[in-house]
């Protein structure tokens, strides 16, 4: 069964920082919340956390060539110089929209 894509910022975390933004190149598919993410997504935290990428999405469900990004999916985040923080994770995506 599908997981819950992603698709608000504050929905993604890193070292349990919920994420302040998120930086998208889907413009076509999108949710009543907003756009599904996609691989290419930066997503941006406050603190020492500052910059987010992810590693690894959907294996069955792409966006314009790109795989989608749901719970399933993790991705690595930055801190200002550029040093590893921890794991990036999808903490809560749309109940409504789900992939593999």
């Amino acid at each position: 069964m599908g997981m819950p894509f992603s698709v608000l910022a504050p929905g993604v975390a890193a070292g349990g920082i919920p994420a302040t933004a998120k930086v998208t190149t889907n413009a076509r598919v999108t949710t009543a919340s907003g756009p599904v993410g996609v691989i290419a997504d930066v997503m941006q935290f406050p603190g020492p956390v500052v910059v987010g990428n992810w590693v690894v999405g959907c294996t069955r469900v792409s966006i314009m060539g790109l795989p989608a990004i749901d719970q399933a999916s993790t991705g690595t985040s930055f801190t200002a110089v550029g040093v590893p923080f921890g794991p990036m994770t999808v903490i809560q995506g749309d109940p409504r929209a789900s992939g593999m």
